[in-house]
């Protein structure tokens, strides 16, 4: 990158960061270009100095040129070593000026100032800065010392210098001040930019030294500070009194107060060294705060104290009730009683939530303008306000300074003392934490008893989202949120309503870590710690009536209360702890987090193991279907048994209930692990069943149920397509460590039941014909090479193929099960809703879109809400696929439908346009784009302002030049020349070099405007391009992305309102003609011009950048063109696999990125509501179904749809599967393919198959068979019962072993069922 040096103010701007997670070409580029504007600003530094050296007429001997380190040595040597002028002439220049200050002339001090800096500049002359230097004289350049000059001389000078500096200081003091005014009532005289605060503050350290000048800014920030929050709190406009009117004013200051600390951070950082901007801001701002906070505490404490004391004769009167209202506190006699009320407490709660608020928005500013590490560090505090015994105000000999003025420390660290300011309430805050929440337990657990009392005995469930603090600095601040799925949806009403108080505290006790203050945080802990012990009692009181007077369904919501709280405590836990020595010692030890998690874990067992109870003893038992031996068929061999109905209803109940109320996980574990352990009590029942020839066919009757049971319930504890039709042999090895992976363990159970169903049902011939073939063969028993889930197959062979069952789900099959799966979970998954939506190519979104009205044809206009539900799907649409840069091609492929449809193509080749009507993914992409490019825009506006300014300063020192009487009085040998005026040649000329450095500054930047984009919407204008072809010609150079971005600058020049309000900066007319010349002249770089030919200024600005850089533009096009190209296809190449094969660390990777996007969870739960509320049409169309062509799909589908899967309807529920209604005959006359499904069965032991055959009808001895059926028998009990002496149709229901191969867990597991 070769810059001439005839544009030496030239510079590489390095402040463009890279958002996001964008490809590696990105990166390389980034890094690539950084070096070179390094190297461009070193350039550009040499040059000025260069310029510098040459200004300042030096000359040296020799052939080598000066290095830039030299020049800089030689520059400080000329400042202290120069010579002194003849006092007189001094002394003569200073009367001068002051005569001309005491005049009557306009900007008389904007002109002096600017004749001194000229002499300093142009003449080297260095004037003192100090009254105490060891000389008052001017130093200056070139001239020996004629004369010494007397005592009185020099004091003359003194006088005459100061009285000068003195009034320049009063009215550039009186600029900052108008510019600070914060004074109640008085308007705001003026504003300067950040560029004129700079310049002030400079001009100010040329007069006096640094450290006074930061001395007085200072004390005017200061007064400010204190005056802005004065006005807040006199303006209160609910007319609050007392805490409230110090909370409400605060929480109304802070954010002016912020925005004044974001402008001072940004001109001290230019200006002063950090740890000289640290101390600035401990005094100016956060002193200001402390102190004003300290003294307003003091006056509303003793406000308090007067309003709240009680005589100690009546303390005695108010009840445990009361206390809530008035909370007396036992003090020593020698004090009055003084005490808090709640509604103060609260309102101090809300004053330290706001002041942590300010904080830690104080620390992020600092860390990320000064690029000082503030977050995280522990502040110096002092614990109180008073000034320490040792005052670091005072000198070494203890006296004070005689200045009044506050001195600016140097600081490593930012102080925020208003903490102190609550020391003198420590006491008062104590009492009434204790007793606010004692008493808030003790009503809540009082209304819970009589509700408990009345004959109710359910408990009390209200939402967990409606138990919220009301503030909503404590929602944003402290009201942490686990996430979703671990988060329980309902909870005890009792519960809610303590948690919650403690929840409003919890700011004041984290306010709380200095020294002086841990005792409030010691009370909140023992006070939060007596209420969890209250609640923890009342949960295993209600959990022992279970069942015996309370219902079932108490037991989910008293687990999801406990686990609840637990989460609380745990974030109690995490917040109040504290790294400094001093806040350790809160006794956190004290919180029950342990006893609940003992709590949650016993609720959790209990729940599990009476439910199985229930389904043992009860549900289970059935004599009438389970009276095997019975001659006759049961109901006419028409229907299942009864107690295999009410099992699946009462699983269906209690799923309802837990999905009412715990944390998804926790729900599916539970019912999960009910299903399985029931199940294996079918198993062994129907394992050792001998059933009758009239009652054989229920076996078969019997097990189907179950199997089409259980697969409808499979979908609910289920995580995955693979969980469903895949056994995975890690799953084995878990079991048998101690883990629980219900979907294994229930397709195991299931393949054995299967087992059952076809050796002891299956007609004779076939199992003779199968089983003798296998017992023939001398080999031993084949085993499967891996376990295969053959039950799905067995009932269900149309979805679940052998191919399926043998290498997984595919296509439309897998999205269908994706689908089911995501509907039967108890809450939205965000997992698996991503890898849905990204399955083959975005299938699903591409699915919504072609069945909804955006691409259906039709007449009718639709409403309103319809086309906003419509465009609101669509903008959630492309915010969730635009920030998945490791799919960059899934936005494109997800919209596909639509953006043909609209033919979004050309709205993106007019993207500027924003008069036009578009579709509302244009706005979406405009906005991108448009984000972008502000960037660059408000650059450009600072450096035209910064042009400006400058060029104002030299018209204002040649329009109003100083007075003839004072320059004729400057020192001659100063050798002072005057400034003469421009000519209209090198205004123009300085015109077109800043409209070139502009231009510079644009091109250079544009590879990293492309790169902040993210690569879906890259990819979006590459696809774009391609149907454009009727622009190729425009496209040509740059491409559509390009085109895009350079036209949106162009509209954003254009617009000086928008200029305004992105940039913060006001524009006057000649910064609007700068920038508009520029708008003219990117134009004509693009050939846009509209009509007529460039203006000449536009056409020298452009050959003058074309002969200094011959086709760079076309160079940095086609840089940036490649950059588009290759980041996206280079991403598509590495990566592409990763959209194919999306493994589960693919997705999490992916759902990070999407999560940290703001907004990103909200956009997934919206399209999970889209999706839920639109489930049977999508089912319907994966199934290939055409009966509802014209069925449209419903974006109007709001969060109140979230749960309404879980929803159980007992009347509907009693005969149905699902949403579908359970025939009894057609399980009855199920058609089992024998012949396929008995061969997969060869490879079974044979002491399984001898207990399963021995258990037939037509084995037992009183058996009516025929001839043919009568000598297949013969032959079975010949081939696996003669060499087994305990072998024989009498002792198979003596077994206690399932016939069935099992996994040591689950034979074990058994055992249990059994005995239980």
């Amino acid at each position: 990158m070769e810059w001439p040096g005839e544009f030496p103010e030239d510079h590489g701007f390095v402040e463009l960061l890279i958002p996001g997670v964008s490809s590696d070409v990105d990166f390389e580029q980034f890094m690539k270009e950084t070096e070179e504007k390094l190297s461009l600003n070193a350039s550009s530094i040499e040059h000025q100095l260069n310029d510098l050296h040459a200004k300042m007429g030096e000359s040296r001997t020799g052939d080598r040129p000066v290095s830039p380190t030299e020049v800089l040595q030689w520059f400080n040597a000329r400042a202290q070593n120069a010579l002194k002028s003849p006092s007189a002439d001094l002394s003569d220049f200073f009367r001068a000026l002051q005569q001309y200050l005491k005049s009557d002339e306009e900007r008389k001090e904007e002109v002096t100032l600017q004749l001194l800096l000229s002499l300093s500049a142009q003449c080297g002359v260095c004037f003192p800065s100090s009254s105490s230097s060891p000389s008052l004289h001017p130093h200056l350049p070139g001239s020996s010392v004629h004369t010494t000059p007397t005592v009185k001389d020099v004091s003359s000078l003194e006088e005459a210098w100061d009285a000068v500096r003195l009034q320049l200081r009063c009215f550039l003091l009186d600029r900052l001040s108008r510019c600070t005014s914060g004074l109640p009532g008085s308007p705001q005289i003026s504003t300067m930019t950040i560029q004129e605060l700079v310049q002030c503050l400079q001009q100010l350290f040329f007069l006096y030294p640094e450290s006074e000048v930061i001395t007085d800014y200072q004390g005017l920030k200061l007064r400010y500070v204190v005056s802005t929050l004065r006005s807040s709190m006199s303006s209160s406009p609910g007319g609050e009194t007392g805490f409230d009117r110090l909370a409400t004013g605060f929480c109304n200051a802070v954010p002016q107060v912020n925005r004044a600390l974001t402008e001072e951070l940004q001109v001290l950082s230019r200006v002063a060294e950090p740890h000289v901007v640290l101390g600035f801001l401990n005094v100016a701002y956060f002193g200001a705060v402390a102190q004003e906070l300290a003294s307003q505490m003091e006056r509303e404490f003793e406000t308090a104290q007067r309003d709240n004391t009680a005589p100690s004769s009546k303390i005695k009167k108010y009840s445990a009730r009361s206390r809530a209202t008035v909370a007396p506190m036992e003090l020593p006699m020698k004090s009055r009683s003084f005490s808090l009320t709640s509604h103060q407490l609260r309102a101090l709660t809300q004053l330290a939530c706001v002041l942590q608020g300010f904080e830690r928005d104080a620390r992020e500013l600092v860390t990320n303008i000064t690029f000082i590490k503030c977050i995280g560090d522990t502040p110096t505090l002092k614990g109180i306000l008073k000034k320490p015994k040792e005052d670091p105000s005072s000198t070494t000999n203890g006296k004070k300074p005689a200045s009044d003025k506050p001195h600016t420390p140097e600081a490593k660290t930012l102080e925020f003392n208003w903490r102190s300011a609550f020391s003198r309430l420590v006491p008062h805050m104590e009492h009434c934490v204790k007793v606010v929440l004692d008493d808030v337990c003790a009503k809540n657990l009082l209304q819970e008893e009589a509700f408990h009392s009345s004959g109710q005995t359910s408990v009390s469930l209200s939402p967990t989202a409606d138990f919220s603090v009301s503030s909503q600095h404590l929602r944003e601040d402290f009201f942490f949120k686990d996430s979703e799925r671990d988060s329980p949806k309902m909870t005890a009403k009792f519960c809610g309503a303590i948690v919650t108080e403690l929840d409003a505290l919890l700011p004041l006790a984290v306010a709380c870590r200095d020294v002086s203050l841990l005792g409030v945080r010691s009370s909140f802990v023992e006070a939060c710690s007596r209420a969890a012990f209250a609640i923890l009692g009342r949960l295993q009181e209600r959990a022992l009536e279970v069942p015996s007077s309370a219902p079932l369904k108490n037991l989910p919501a008293l687990l999801a209360s406990c686990i609840y709280v637990q989460q609380r405590l745990e974030h109690y836990n995490v917040t109040l702890k504290d790294s400094s020595a001093a806040s350790a010692k809160t006794p956190l030890t004290l919180l029950p987090i342990q006893r609940y998690q003992e709590l949650a874990e016993a609720l959790r067992e209990q729940l599990t193991s009476y439910c199985i109870q229930v389904c043992l003893t009860c549900i289970l038992q059935d004599a009438e279907s389970h009276d095997w031996a019975d001659p006759k068929p049961f109901y006419e061999g028409e229907r299942c048994s009864f107690s295999l109905q009410m099992w699946f209803y009462f699983l269906c109940g209690l799923r309802s209930d837990l999905w009412a109320v715990l944390p998804s996980e926790l729900a599916k574990d539970v019912l999960g692990c009910v299903l399985t352990e029931t199940l294996q009590l079918l198993v062994k029942r129907y394992a050792r069943v001998r059933a009758s020839y009239k009652r054989h066919l229920q076996i078969r009757c019997d097990i189907t149920a179950v199997l089409l049971y259980v697969e409808h319930l499979m979908w609910s504890v289920s995580e995955s397509p693979e969980d469903v039709v895949l056994i995975n042999p890690a799953s084995e090895i878990t079991i048998i460590g101690g883990g629980s992976d219900w979907p294994y363990r229930i397709h195991s159970l299931c393949d054995q039941l299967l087992a059952v169903l076809l050796v002891v049902t299956a007609p004779i011939s076939f199992v003779h014909r199968t089983f003798m073939d296998s017992a023939s063969k001398d080999s031993a028993p084949r085993q499967p090479e891996r376990p295969v889930v053959r039950w799905l197959n067995a009932i269900n062979p149309d979805v679940f193929t052998e191919q399926v069952i043998r290498d997984g789900l595919m296509g439309e099959a897998a999205l269908a099960c994706q689908l089911r799966l995501l509907t039967s979970d108890p809450g939205c998954s965000p997992r698996l809703l991503l890898r849905m939506l990204l399955y083959e190519d975005c299938h699903l979104p591409r699915m919504l879109l072609e069945n909804s009205y955006f691409c259906q044809e039709t007449d009718s206009e639709m409403p309103i809400e319809t086309c906003k539900a419509g465009d609101d799907f669509i903008a959630a649409l492309f915010n969730l696929f635009s920030s998945l840069n490791n799919v960059p091609k899934a936005l494109a492929q997800a919209l596909h439908p639509y953006l043909e449809r609209m033919q979004i193509w050309k709205y993106l080749y007019t993207l500027a346009d924003t008069t036009q009507t578009a579709p509302v993914v244009v706005d979406c992409v405009r906005a991108l784009v448009t984000k972008s490019t502000n960037t660059i825009l408000v650059h450009l506006v600072s450096m035209v302002l910064a042009w400006q300014d400058t060029d104002e300063c030299k018209a204002a020192l040649v329009k109003r030049r100083m007075p003839d009487s004072v320059l004729a009085k400057i020192p001659k040998d100063w050798n002072y020349g005057t400034a003469d005026g421009r000519g209209k040649a090198t205004a123009s000329k300085t015109v077109i070099c800043q409209a070139i450095q502009a231009l510079s500054f644009i091109f250079t930047n544009l590879t990293l405007v492309v790169a902040s984009l993210p690569l879906s919407v890259r990819f979006l204008f590459q696809m774009a391009e391609k149907y454009l072809s009727q622009h190729a010609r425009q496209l040509r150079s740059m491409g559509l992305l390009l085109w895009a971005l350079l036209g949106c600058l162009i509209q954003g020049l254009d617009d000086p309102d928008a200029l305004e309000q992105i940039s913060g900066l006001a524009l006057d007319c000649g910064a609007k003609d700068c920038l508009s010349l520029l708008r003219e002249c990117l134009q004509a770089a693009m050939s846009l011009q509209q009509k007529g030919i460039p203006k000449p200024t536009v056409q020298k600005v452009l050959q003058a950048l074309e002969e200094k850089r011959p086709k760079w533009i076309t160079m940095q096009l086609q840089k940036a063109r490649k950059l588009c190209a290759e980041s996206v296809f280079e991403q598509g190449a590495e990566r592409g696999a990763a959209a194919a094969e999306l493994t589960e660390q693919k997705i999490g990777l992916m759902l990070l990125e999407v999560c940290h996007k703001a907004g990103g969870c909200v956009y997934l739960r919206q399209i999970y509501h889209i999706i839920q509320g639109n489930e049977e049409l999508l089912m319907s169309k994966l199934g290939g179904s055409t009966d509802c062509p014209f069925l449209s799909v419903n974006f109007n589908v709001g969060p109140e749809r979230a749960d309404r899967t879980a929803s159980f309807n007992p009347l509907l529920q009693y005969d149905h599967i699902g949403k579908k209604r359970l025939n009894q005959s057609e399980v009855v006359d199920w058609t089992w393919d024998w012949l396929r499904l008995l061969p997969a069965y060869e490879g079974m032991s044979r002491v399984n198959f001898t207990s399963l055959v021995a258990n037939r009808w037509d084995m037992q001895e009183d058996a009516e068979l025929e001839d043919g059926e009568r000598a297949m028998v013969e032959e079975l009990q010949k081939a696996f019962f003669t060499c087994c002496c305990s072998a024989g149709p009498q002792g198979a229901s003596g077994t206690d072993e399932t016939p069935t191969n099992q996994t040591q867990g689950e034979a074990h597991s058994c055992d249990e069922s059994t005995a239980q």
